[in-house]
């Protein structure tokens, strides 16, 4: 029974796979001001998750942010812009209950709309038998000791004409709106006969359905098979018996009259993309510098990748990442100053599953800027600098600073609460460059700067 449970907390915490970040355009609704707030009551199981939806230019609905409803099911999601937007809800994690999306609301800047109420209904389920070609079934079943995640499904739905993922969401729930990943539904799998039952939003116009198995992606609880390969090539139900390779090719599934059943597949054995060489952060770790991530190398050449970056406070790394963003250019905000950052990578082939690599960790620093003042005398000057470092605290601001003079180093003296002085003698009489150069530290990176002194 413990190695049961266990095995579950393994499966819900790997939830990144190569298809299932979520989109691009999912941003956090966090602390920053919010523009308006939409409010209302959610009816039905509880505890509720009330996620935001805004459309996007090509009339698409993109989560942008949740919140947890209290015990009373009240609700308020915070806005974080001005366009058009609908709420949804869900139970957490557990996907067998959904509410439709409330109508479309219009927010401008200060808008507060009240009153939007939403009703939870159990969600239909599709019903079928997986047969597994190649491997045994078997090893579609959650295995700790082996780092090994159970199979999921995707849950694509047409909404106004655009396909869209139906997940939960894996992360902080609370006044903090969630910042978290994409989680297919539970399948409900009988590894013995085959069977399986998935549960499906009943609102959508049209649904498709995915089989996958996500990467085990917690060191901490991974071990030696974090990132492993999934043993089964993830595939879309069309009526076939091997399914389909991508959303395009797949069929739907009508659930508007109720659940369905015998709707069966065979999952392949995934032929393996081999890493040769792991991924790598290319640029300045530091606020307002965009990183980018490399993919590395791969047997066979891998045709695209995707990206999740993570962060983590120094001392805590692989145990408490937190995700912060996707895709292969990251933008460092301020808030990640001391703290680690990574990527994690997944490559892609058609017809090939990939393991999911980790790139080293890099500290994020501020940069620093120099301010420097110059007292020129006879045959000496006084040096004073002043060093500010966004996002830092001048008491932070510490370390060596030494002043130059054609290359070669005159002196150098501690720096403390961001100021630091040189007198420097001996100096030849005219105007000559000189050069400060501030060490940095451990959470802001080394600046210079040239002044003329005109010693007497």
């Amino acid at each position: 029974m413990k190695n049961a449970t266990r095995a579950a907390v393994v499966a819900v915490l790997a939830v990144v796979a190569s298809l299932l970040i979520a989109p691009s355009g999912t941003a956090q609704a966090s602390s920053r001001a919010a523009v308006g707030t939409i409010s209302g009551t959610v009816t039905g199981p509880a505890p509720a998750t009330v996620t935001l939806h805004r459309r996007s230019a090509t009339g698409g609905w993109s989560e942008v942010g949740a919140v947890e409803a209290d015990l009373r099911g009240a609700y308020t999601v915070r806005v974080p812009s001005a366009g058009t937007y609908h709420v949804r809800a869900r139970l957490n994690i557990d996907l067998t209950h959904a509410a439709a999306p409330s109508r479309s609301i219009a927010i401008a800047n200060g808008t507060k709309v009240t009153g939007v109420d939403l009703a939870m209904a159990p969600n239909p389920t599709v019903d079928g038998v997986v047969t597994a070609s190649g491997f045994d079934r078997a090893e579609l079943r959650p295995d700790l000791s082996e780092g090994r995640a159970g199979l999921r499904a995707a849950v694509w739905g047409l909404l106004d004409g655009h396909w869209e993922r139906f997940g939960g969401t894996y992360g902080t729930y609370g006044s903090s709106t969630v910042r978290g990943l994409y989680l297919g539904p539970w399948v409900d799998l009988d590894t013995q006969s085959g069977a399986y039952t998935v549960p499906v939003p009943g609102y959508f116009d049209a649904i498709r359905l995915q089989f996958y198995q996500p990467h085990c992606v917690e060191p901490v609880d991974c071990g030696d098979y974090f990132g492993a390969t999934p043993v089964a090539l993830r595939a879309f139900w069309n009526g076939t018996p091997s399914g389909a390779a991508n959303l395009a090719a797949a069929a739907d599934i009508d659930v508007s009259a109720g659940s369905v059943v015998d709707k069966n597949i065979t999952l392949q054995a995934a032929p393996r993309l081999r890493a040769t060489a792991r991924p790598t952060i290319t640029g300045v770790a530091a606020p307002g510098k965009v990183l980018t991530a490399r993919v590395g190398s791969h047997v066979p050449t891998a045709t695209g990748a995707t990206y999740t970056w993570r962060s983590s406070a120094v001392g805590q790394e692989g145990e408490q990442d937190e995700v912060v963003g996707h895709g292969r250019t990251f933008t460092v905000p301020p808030s990640l100053v001391h703290q680690k950052l990574l990527v994690h990578v997944t490559a892609s082939r058609a017809g090939h599953e990939a393991p999911l690599l980790a790139s080293t960790y890099v500290m994020v620093k501020t940069s620093s800027k120099l301010a420097v003042k110059a007292k020129p005398g006879k045959r000496k000057a006084t040096v004073t600098i002043a060093i500010k470092a966004p996002g830092v605290a001048t008491s932070r601001i510490h370390g060596k600073a030494s002043i130059y003079a054609k290359g070669k180093r005159i002196k150098t003296v501690n720096v403390r609460n961001g100021k630091a002085t040189f007198t420097i003698a001996k100096q030849k009489k005219g105007k000559r460059t000189y050069t400060v150069r501030y060490s940095g530290n451990r959470i802001i990176t080394s600046s210079a700067k040239s002044l003329k002194i005109a010693i007497r």
